[in-house]
């Protein structure tokens, strides 16, 4: 049981409230985005997720002027605000007659979530690590990351049930009243942690900058810069590497798939909402029974070679039968075990390395790295596409990443080990 002290209730329930509302609505759109993504086509996504790091890299600019200039909770209202107005547009656009065929409606809506994603998770950690200091985030964080799967798995929920009833429109507007909650509740958040705060731990402003923050806002020439320096790090960008890949051309091989068993809109939708409430349920389930006691018992080595294990044998039977089932079987049990399992032992890599390291490197990997290994995965399948080969031969060529992807993972964890126990 996680002892939670009286003080720290009310920012808990807020912030609780605040991840479990945006998760929601996020896991609200992300279906209607992937089943674009079948329409889109194998030979528009490369392109689609080019336009994605682009329109990532161009936003960091503004992002960063803002947190700098305007009162944290200004900013975090008036950032929300405006994702609720673009869904709310797009919900308009998709309802006007002939709005669900246009197809730069439909990129530009892809390109917007996969951006609205890594946006609002990174204000959200922003603002929670500013409110919940070191001892108690230690204590609190894991309440916080099952606030987010359970919204993550109401969203999903929503999506599986009413995508064949409601309209694309009606969704969309449902998820930015849910917008509107998260903006209630972080705002209220942040009101309630600033009492948390003894007066010598007063911030200076009242920015959404300090130093964890910043981690987003940081340039990237000094993570670039620690990278290339140490072998270690290194070998962590190869392991995001070969993930951000492999996740991409399976992200491809569904798009394909769903499009051939599927033949209406809605019935896709509600395919990716019913799988994406599997892999919710399947994590917290995990979370909540083995993932500590695995990470424990196995240590970083095994359980960080675990999801390219399982990514071998998941290519290998999609490419011996190519059919809808295993791909549903394959995708629920690797993004489960991501959520459950890698990610944690991916967070384990970094205890062993410096404060500016976490700083600096570690936004180098999870941003620049992780979005170029999409775009290698995805002009790959492109290429691969154009030479005329199969979804067979593809599977062939991921099994042979995910191949030399568990042998880093094993090394890259014997490192992790080696480093911890020279300095303990």
């Amino acid at each position: 049981m996680v002892r939670v002290r009286r003080e720290e209730i009310a920012p808990l329930l807020w912030g609780w409230l605040y991840v479990f509302s945006l998760l929601c609505a996020y896991y609200i759109i992300r279906p209607i985005r992937d089943t674009i993504s079948t329409v889109a086509g194998a030979h528009t996504l490369p392109w689609l997720f080019s336009a994605v790091l682009v329109t990532m890299l161009l936003l960091q600019w503004p992002y960063n002027f803002l947190t700098q200039r305007l009162p944290r909770e200004r900013f975090i209202a008036y950032s929300y605000h405006f994702c609720s107005l673009i869904l709310l547009l797009f919900a308009a656009l998709f309802f006007l007659p002939g709005g669900l065929n246009n197809r730069w409606v439909g990129r530009i809506f892809f390109i917007w979530v996969s951006v609205f994603n890594l946006f609002a998770v990174s204000v959200f950690w922003a603002l929670i690590v500013d409110v919940f200091d070191t001892r108690r985030g230690k204590r609190l964080f894991g309440l916080l990351a099952a606030a987010a799967t359970v919204g993550a798995i109401a969203g999903s929920t929503v999506t599986a049930l009413l995508a064949r009833h409601l309209s694309t429109s009606a969704l969309l507007v449902l998820s930015a009243l849910l917008v509107q909650i998260s903006v209630f509740s972080a705002v209220r958040l942040s009101r309630r942690g600033a009492q948390l705060k003894k007066p010598a731990e007063e911030p200076t402003g009242n920015m959404l900058v300090n130093e964890t923050a910043k981690n987003v806002l940081t340039p990237l020439l000094a993570g670039i810069r620690q990278t290339i320096k140490s072998p270690y790090l290194l070998g962590i960008c190869g392991y995001i590497l070969f993930y951000s890949v492999t996740s991409t051309l399976l992200y491809f091989q569904q798009a394909s798939i769903v499009r051939q068993a599927f033949s209406d809109e809605s019935q896709r939708t509600a395919f990716f909402a019913s799988v994406d409430l599997a892999i919710n349920i399947l994590t917290l389930l995990c979370q909540l029974t083995v993932t500590g006691r695995i990470i424990s018992r196995f240590g970083t080595p095994y359980t960080l070679a675990l999801l390219p294990f399982i990514s071998i044998i998941g290519f290998a039977w999609l490419g011996w039968a190519p059919s809808l089932s295993i791909l549903v079987g394959f995708t629920i049990l690797r993004r489960a075990v991501n959520f459950a399992l890698a990610r944690p032992s991916r967070e384990i890599l970094f205890t062993v390395v410096s404060k500016q390291e976490k700083y600096h490197a570690k936004v180098f990997i999870d941003t620049l790295v992780y979005r170029t290994g999409d775009q290698i995965g995805a002009w790959s399948y492109q290429a691969l596409s154009v030479l005329g080969l199969a979804l067979a031969p593809m599977a062939i060529f991921s099994v042979a990443l995910a191949c030399g992807w568990m042998l880093l993972s094993f090394l890259l964890g014997k490192s992790q080990e080696k480093i911890s126990f020279k300095n303990p």
